[in-house]
């Protein structure tokens, strides 16, 4: 049985906190974190701490911080020859665990929320090691978690996580405007989820490009001068007259 330490309490720790403590395999030693109510898991007071100057020692230490924080907490850690220290930001560069003789990267694809229920055995992980044994434990520990685990160096993983940021995070705050918009007229918002949905299972059998529709795409300009003049002195004119130039260029 592998023993874990989890430094972090926020979206990305609960849930994998919440698969170690399911799998047979894996034993959560300790988590270290400011609050233990950020967690949202029920922990024993064995098994939770706020002391980060007393790491416990343990076969993996998990990162799961900011970026910032990540070379302050590995800092830290004294872990013993044949221990793995691991962190999960997708851009920050492996080796800024150098300290330590055994490390690596694990770095889930996914967007977490702590109130949504997430099968971590689909999500993808994104592993790195600093050698052969460092890498074979990573993998080893990862598919204990997950079923879709690949190696991915740092230069491809930021690649990927650049991806994310676009194709969720932005496309999350396109969701907000269209919120706001209709909020504005009091429409229902959840108007649009059959909408959202759509999108994403089309996504499934179609590239991007071969997904894309709209008065952008099919060069309808009076409809768009009509939704610029909607948006008449509103801080998104620029956004919907910018992607509606690159949706355009992009069919040309």
């Amino acid at each position: 049985m592998n023993s874990v330490v989890v430094i972090g309490t926020g979206n990305v720790s609960h849930h994998l906190c919440k698969g170690i403590l399911e799998n047979k395999n894996l034993k959560l030693l300790k988590v270290y974190g400011r609050n233990n109510k950020n967690l949202g898991l029920k922990l024993s007071n064995e098994q939770f701490s706020k002391n980060f100057d007393d790491i416990i020692k343990a076969d993996f230490y998990f990162i799961i911080v900011s970026d910032d924080s990540i070379l302050e907490i590995s800092n830290k850690i004294m872990p013993d020859q044949g221990s793995v220290v691991v962190h999960f930001s997708g851009s920050t560069d492996m080796n800024i665990l150098s300290k330590h003789i055994n490390y690596g990267v694990i770095y889930p694809l996914q967007t977490f929320s702590k109130k949504r229920v997430i099968d971590l055995n689909d999500v993808p992980l994104l592993i790195e090691g600093s050698s052969k044994t460092a890498l074979k434990k990573i993998k080893k520990i990862s598919l204990l978690l997950s079923k879709n685990v690949s190696i991915c160096n740092t230069k491809k993983r930021s690649i990927v996580h650049l991806s994310a940021v676009f194709c969720n995070n932005f496309s999350n705050y396109m969701n907000l405007i269209a919120e706001e918009l209709l909020k504005r007229e009091k429409i229902d918002p959840k108007i649009l989820v059959p909408l959202i949905s759509e999108t994403s299972k089309k996504l499934k059998h179609l590239t991007a490009i071969n997904a894309q529709t709209g008065p952008a795409l099919r060069g309808d300009h009076i409809t768009i001068k009509k939704h610029l003049d909607l948006l008449k002195n509103s801080k998104y004119f620029d956004i919907y007259k910018n992607i509606s130039q690159m949706i355009q260029n992009s069919n040309k």
